[in-house]
């Protein structure tokens, strides 16, 4: 299987001079923890949810909520955004998109092809198609009389 089949297509993207106070909002209303930044229609960093809390945690100390969204009003998305970015291919195979993410700690990969962003696969993406194939296994569990089929490693007691 390759990333084509289950990234998200319908990839919001913010410019490098936008405030985190617009980051913050989009990733609430598009329920999003990852925003490439894109300048020229180049993928040149990108911003996370961990990077706008981390953000909102130094301006936390003796500000209300208006004075947080004040403090993100006046940090742009260059001075906290990630650069450069690990991208894949459509064609990698979800293995190794998986292997990326969890050797370099990531929750997303951008999806690039001939130096466009067409996609991003994450961690939630990855989550959701293993749910998929678990159902379908859990379902061919089971012949047509009921009676459940062993899977995996056979029962052995420790020592």
């Amino acid at each position: 299987m390759q990333v084509n089949e289950l990234m998200a297509t319908d990839v919001v993207t913010v410019g490098r001079n936008d405030d985190l106070r617009l980051v913050d909002d989009i990733m609430a209303e598009r329920r999003v923890r990852h925003i490439p930044v894109v300048e020229d229609g180049a993928l040149v960093g990108l911003v996370t949810q961990r990077d706008v809390f981390k953000a909102q945690m130094s301006s936390t100390m003796g500000y209300g909520e208006k004075g947080q969204r004040a403090f993100l009003h006046a940090v742009l998305v260059k001075e906290i955004m990630t650069h450069p970015v690990l991208t894949i291919e459509p064609e990698t195979s979800v293995a190794e998109a998986a292997d990326l993410m969890i050797d370099q700690g990531i929750g997303c990969l951008p999806v690039m092809q001939d130096g466009e962003l067409i996609g991003i696969v994450t961690k939630t993406n990855l989550l959701q198609r293993l749910r998929t194939l678990s159902t379908k296994d859990h379902e061919s569990e089971y012949h047509s009389d009921k009676t459940r089929v062993q899977r995996g490693l056979p029962n052995v007691m420790p020592y």
